[in-house]
């Protein structure tokens, strides 16, 4: 008899808030252009801190990739190539999708809206270059213009996929407390000499601390492997560091806390992995029934779409509807969110369903292919006015992919 199916639901639901949080962000960042000052209302203040949710993708990724380890003693079922093979093709199609549409709702937008004085609204150049970078998940180390503003932490996470057989690795060898240890102390020296040296400052733009980030998620699922009782303790020090954090930034201010993301990404890794922690037997804890809902681990099943595709969503919505307005910054924000939020939402969803769900159904190109001729054979039967009979295996998820969801 095999292993029980593992279903953390709730993790679907931090991935939703996540991903929409930073959408509401970047519809604030295209009100207000001040950044990293708040020149809108005060009660808009929090909605700078969209970096913070990409924090908590990165510790969730962590988290979910580590699930399957954990429960083989540390070790890849399959090995490292089996690991690669599958990251690259959970990731790589929605994500090579998403560029060409960036791209296209760049010239659609470039090509058909101009401003009051006839030159184009919005103009953001795209090269041969660009194009090619951002394919290859460079961008964080070759500067070029970018088709979509959220795609600088795809590339960060695609590159840490290839230390996780090492990260693995040294956590057998040494436990996860070095494993923590060492990887920190990496990560505060590579930010130190990276600050002091120019010509190590390339290294800002791999965000180092998000190594930490990754490790923070890995380490926390070994609590898996413990007695399923709630850990308390998890869940108060989550909520004492989420206080803390909260009261530094309403103190020191938002450039403050913007000026040293390193430590605040830090200190919001460790809060995301207690709370992850916290919750894995929590069971009748309030907090991971609302994660829980059926809205939100609805929406977390898409978030990785919702993460690739607001921004050209919003922002053809912005130049088309919004823009045109000639609102006040508080309507127009609001506006945004009444209009934005719901095409986000819906635009994911479908951009999932043609690009996202059919990779995690099948999980390869003989899998897609069969599907496909089994739902042109379904289309001629249907117009024939025959009853389709369904193939097996297909329309069927991967039974792996349902046991944890995927991270992003």
């Amino acid at each position: 008899m095999g292993e029980p199916r593992l279903r953390l639901t709730y993790l679907d639901g931090i991935r939703a808030i996540a991903a929409m949080f930073v959408a509401v962000h970047h519809i604030w960042l295209g009100v207000w252009e001040d950044f990293p000052a708040n020149s809108g209302p005060w009660w808009t203040g929090w909605l700078l801190y969209g970096h913070i949710a990409v924090a908590v993708f990165i510790v969730l990724s962590g988290f979910s990739l580590a699930i399957e380890p954990v429960r083989h003693e540390g070790r890849m079922r399959g090995g490292a190539r089996r690991f690669f093979r599958r990251r690259a093709w959970r990731i790589l199609p929605a994500y090579w999708a998403a560029l060409a549409f960036s791209i296209i709702m760049i010239a659609v937008r470039n090509h058909e809206l101009l401003g009051p004085d006839g030159t184009v609204v919005g103009h953001q150049p795209v090269t041969v270059k660009s194009v090619v970078v951002h394919g290859l998940l460079l961008q964080d180390v070759i500067g070029s213009p970018s088709p979509n503003g959220a795609f600088w932490s795809i590339a960060i996470e695609w590159q840490i996929y290839f230390l996780f057989p090492l990260l693995l690795w040294w956590q057998r060898r040494f436990t996860a407390r070095w494993l923590v240890l060492a990887t920190l102390a990496a990560v505060i020296f590579s930010q130190y000499v990276s600050l002091q040296f120019d010509v190590l400052s390339p290294i800002q733009g791999l965000t180092p601390q998000f190594l930490a980030l990754f490790v923070f998620g890995m380490v926390a699922a070994n609590v898996l492997n413990g007695p399923p009782r709630p850990r308390r303790w998890a869940m108060i020090g989550a909520g004492a560091g989420a206080a803390l954090l909260i009261a530094y930034a309403w103190i020191a201010g938002s450039v403050t806390v913007v000026e040293n993301f390193f430590w605040v990404d830090l200190a919001a890794g460790v809060c995301t992995a207690l709370l992850l922690t916290g919750l894995v037997h929590a069971r009748r804890s309030r907090l991971r029934s609302f994660f829980q809902t059926r809205f939100l681990r609805w929406t977390g099943r898409f978030s990785y779409s919702i993460y690739l595709v607001h921004s050209p969503i919003l922002l053809t919505l912005w130049h088309f509807a919004v823009l045109p307005m000639r609102l006040d910054p508080v309507p127009r924000f609001l506006v945004m969110l009444a209009l934005g939020m719901p095409a986000v939402i819906f635009g994911s969803w479908l951009f999932s369903r043609l690009f996202e769900e059919p990779f995690l159904r099948h999980r390869s190109w003989q899998g897609l292919r069969e599907a496909a001729a089994a739902r042109v054979a379904a289309a001629r039967l249907a117009v024939s006015g025959r009853v389709p009979h369904r193939a097996p295996g297909t329309g069927v998820a991967d039974p792996e992919a349902s046991l944890v969801p995927e991270e992003r």
